[in-house]
Order: C-alpha cells, then structure tokens, then sequence
C-alpha cells in the first residue's frame, strides 16, 4: 500500500482529510514560495501545489503526495498571508465592503510513476462593511498572520455578506477534486 502525504501543516487540511478517512503522513514542503510568480492566479495556485507535491516527491519511492495553496484574489492583486498585525489589519480594510475571490490550487503526485494531476478552483466572497472596532477584536483573537488575507473561516462566517462557488476555503484545498485524483491513483475513496 502506497504512503499517502500531506505536504501541508494546515489544521484545515488536516481536517479535511480526516473528514475522507484518509491515514497519511505529514511532511510540510519548504519551497521557497516567493520564487514562483505568475499573473494568473490559478495558475500560480497550480504551479505553487505542483512544487510542494514535487519536492516531497522527490525523496519517496512509493507515495502520493497531496499538496495545495490558498490565496485570496482583490482587485486582480493576489493576497497572500500578511507579513505582520499591521498588514493583516490593512488587508481586512481592504477587503471590506468589497467583492473578491479565493483560490485554492491542489497537486496530487504519485512518486512511484511520476504521475501529476493539479487544478485549481474559485470561491466568490463579498464582506459587508466592516468596522474598526470589529476588525481590531478579530486581529487579537486569530492568528491572522498564517493565513491568506488575513482572515480564516470563522471570518468568513462573521464578514461575508455573500459567498458563491465552491466550499474550499474551508479545507483549504478543492476536496471534490482531491477524491477525484486520488481515485485516479488508485487510492479508494
């Protein structure tokens, strides 16, 4: 039976692959994330999962690697986690009263045959409003500087005046399509 990894240490990640049944192991990749760029984001959310799955890849003989990426998308200006309190405060200034997307990016590599399968997927958020006080009671309560735009599900759940599309963002990876490539890899699901 073949390893499944998460290269990942996400707590939602996590989850979400407990939710499928799924025993793995954790192996978080340390790429250097700042080297890959591109305009689009999906594809950068594709080329960013492909590198992580990749890495990891490299030093298995027999495994399949589940790698993802998330950020959030503002006025073709790609959000990804804030430097510090500051920039995460500026970010939910940002985004609120405003429309924008999340993208999450998966790869899914098998290391035994060399097998890469990656896609990408769009969640349209609209926050309402938002005040100082209620974006200053947020920052000291979350750990909004390890997450994109500074902000995590339960943000979601208390700024979103409207969300369309797909529920990744919280796992934090496209499940559908993560069981489907899984099945493409022979791992029943």
């Amino acid at each position: 039976m073949r390893t499944i990894i998460l290269a990942s240490q996400s707590p939602f990640r996590k989850h979400a692959l407990e939710i499928l049944g799924l025993e793995y192991e954790i192996m978080p990749s340390n790429i250097d994330e700042s080297a890959i760029r591109h305009n689009d984001p999906h594809t950068m959310a594709r080329m960013l999962s492909e590198a992580k799955a990749i890495e990891i890849g490299k030093n298995q003989k027999s495994a399949t690697i589940i790698a993802a990426d998330l950020f959030v998308v503002h006025q073709n200006k790609i959000l990804e986690k804030p430097a510090d309190i500051k920039e995460a405060k500026e970010m939910l200034h940002t985004l609120s009263g405003s429309k924008f997307d999340i993208v999450t990016g998966l790869a899914v590599y098998n290391s035994k045959t060399g097998k890469l399968l990656s896609s990408s997927d769009t969640c349209k958020v609209t926050f309402r409003k938002l005040l100082d006080l209620e974006i200053d009671d947020y920052i000291t309560r979350y750990p909004v500087t390890t997450v994109a735009g500074a902000f995590e599900a339960d943000g979601l759940l208390r700024f979103a005046e409207r969300i369309e599309g797909n529920y990744n963002f919280k796992a934090a990876l496209p499940v559908n399509k993560l069981i489907e490539f899984l099945r493409e890899n022979d791992i029943k699901i």
